[in-house]
């Protein structure tokens, strides 16, 4: 595990169909501390994804931090 990977900053979306719900902007490690909820989707780290409709699951972000 990269430990400065946990401090990252991340938005946290729920979605539902196609509608999408901002949860918050939280570091990677608050975000991998919320429950394992499936639709839930993360924006990368290090990419302005969100700008590119690009998330992330939470098998993804987990990736990322032992990257």
């Amino acid at each position: 595990m990269v430990e400065e990977n946990l401090y990252r900053i991340v938005e946290v979306s729920l979605k539902r169909g196609t509608d999408r719900r901002d949860v918050g902007i939280m570091t990677v490690r608050q975000a991998l501390e919320l429950p394992d909820v499936p639709s839930l989707e993360y924006t990368h780290p290090e990419l302005n994804s969100r700008a590119g409709s690009r998330f992330l699951t939470r098998d993804q972000l987990e990736a990322y931090v032992c990257s």
